[in-house]
């Protein structure tokens, strides 16, 4: 915008000589006043115009990093544009108001640029995420495989390994940085921790090691002696572990999960036992010892305040109250595939006592398992079916034990005969609803002797309404 001086000159030209030069000067004043006020009105106009294109970009910019927020950006992440933003928010418009216009013009282009340096960053920090996740994840994998090569326990194992495949999956559908970085979290925990169980199992590894050479000179290198000990252990803690997988059928055992782990390491060492060579078979037998006195501690410590506990193949019993055995004595069971019957396998549990009561034959005369109505004295039933621990005044206690559950003149049809004073004690002692648990107790392995059960998780036996 200008000022047309041209009329103020002709007018001056008429005027004298001293009037006309204050004239003059008065017009001038005037003509600069007219020109600034028309500067300052175009200033106003391109300052306000070049605040909005900036206040629109800045809008821009406030909203990609809003979303860039939600999509798992940092603050530290961002930081190279907060930070920048926050020093231009630092400044202010020039006092000059012709200069604004170029002030509120840079800022825009600063913010532009910004944007611009905003994308760039976050593909940088996106392929980073994801190279980094893809990198962990491979780590994990070869940290578990170092695992699995020192003979770490299986549940540990299928831990990190169901840990590891969640991880990867997570990764496969990442999208985000949130995604990848949560990839990224969860392979490295499980490097973390399969680091941690492979330097624990070097550990326990070097210290069954030490175990094996004390055998060695305990046993004078003799190799039939290191093995039957070995043989033995494996057994125990097989028969151990067998009880705890029994009674977490029906009810969740307290120490299951320690059970299981050193189960697994016990398996780790028991093919050594058999070894032709000395020093590993003592290798071998000092592993079973060490993982089989652990299971056996752990079943002792998860027991509830009463159980029973019946081996078919040792055909004994144990009765435990506080963790403590307070009856063990010998018994008469049934044999199980001898027709429809046999003592059943299972995590039963006491229904009912009797005393005295009388036994009926569910098969009519003329079968082979027909029996006359008899009299016991004191039945604690731990099944529907009719099975319960009892008196047998026709069979001689001496008889009891191994292998009279195979002699068709001493086995029953599914109770479990006790001594007489035995059969009186338990039926004292035994509460409804406490635990009696049935079980191979052959020394095979725990699958094995579950899949030998032939009651429900509830102890009746299958097929039984």
């Amino acid at each position: 915008m200008g000022l047309d001086v041209v009329p103020v000159r002709r007018w001056l030209g008429r005027l004298p000589g001293d009037a006309r030069t204050r004239a003059g000067a008065l017009a001038t004043a005037v003509a600069v006043v007219l020109a600034g006020s028309g500067l300052v009105a175009w200033s106003n106009a391109a300052a306000g115009q070049a605040a909005s294109t900036y206040h629109h970009e800045r809008q821009a910019l406030n909203a990609r990093l809003a979303s860039d927020a939600r999509l798992g950006y940092t603050n530290r992440d961002l930081a190279p544009i907060t930070g920048r933003l926050r020093a231009m928010d630092a400044t202010s418009p020039p006092w000059w108001i012709p200069g604004r216009p170029g002030y509120f013009d840079g800022l825009a282009s600063q913010t532009a640029a910004l944007q611009t340096r905003l994308r760039a960053l976050e593909r940088q920090i996106l392929d980073r995420a994801r190279s980094d996740a893809a990198r962990e994840i491979d780590a994990a994998r070869t940290e578990i495989g170092r695992d699995q090569q020192v003979g770490a326990d299986d549940p540990d194992l299928q831990s990190l390994q169901q840990r590891l495949d969640a991880a990867a999956k997570a990764d496969a559908g990442a999208r985000t940085l949130r995604d990848y970085r949560n990839a990224l979290q969860q392979a490295q925990g499980v490097v973390r921790d399969a680091t941690a169980l492979y330097d624990q199992t070097q550990q326990e590894n070097q210290q069954v090691q030490q175990a094996a050479q004390q055998l060695l000179a305990q046993a004078g290198g003799n190799l039939a002696a290191i093995q039957q000990a070995g043989q033995q252990a494996i057994v125990a803690g097989r028969n151990d572990a067998s009880v705890v997988a029994y009674m977490n059928v029906a009810n969740p055992f307290p120490n299951d999960i320690v059970v299981a782990r050193a189960a697994s390491r016990l398996e780790h060492f028991a093919p050594l036992v058999g070894s032709g060579d000395v020093s590993q078979a003592a290798l071998g037998t000092a592993g079973v010892e060490r993982y089989a006195a652990q299971v056996h501690q752990a079943f002792i410590a998860g027991l509830p305040p009463k159980a029973v506990v019946v081996s078919f193949q040792a055909q004994h019993l144990w009765a435990y109250q506080g963790g403590q055995v307070v009856l063990d004595t010998p018994v008469t069971t049934g044999i199980r595939g001898v027709g429809d019957i046999g003592t059943d396998f299972g995590p039963m549990k006491v229904l009912f006592k009797s005393h005295p009561w009388t036994m009926h034959s569910p098969w009519p005369r003329g079968s082979p398992y027909w029996y006359p109505d008899t009299v016991v004295q004191w039945a604690t039933f731990f099944t529907n079916t009719g099975e319960s621990i009892h008196d047998a005044y026709w069979e001689p206690d001496s008889e009891l034990g191994p292998g009279s559950q195979y002699d068709p003149s001493t086995r029953s049809h599914g109770c479990i005969h006790v001594p007489y004073a035995d059969a009186q004690w338990m039926f004292n002692w035994a509460e409804v609803g406490m635990p009696v648990i049935v079980y191979p107790g052959d020394g095979s392995p725990v699958a094995n002797q579950l899949a030998q059960i032939t009651t429900d998780s509830q102890g009746r036996p299958k097929g039984i309404p």
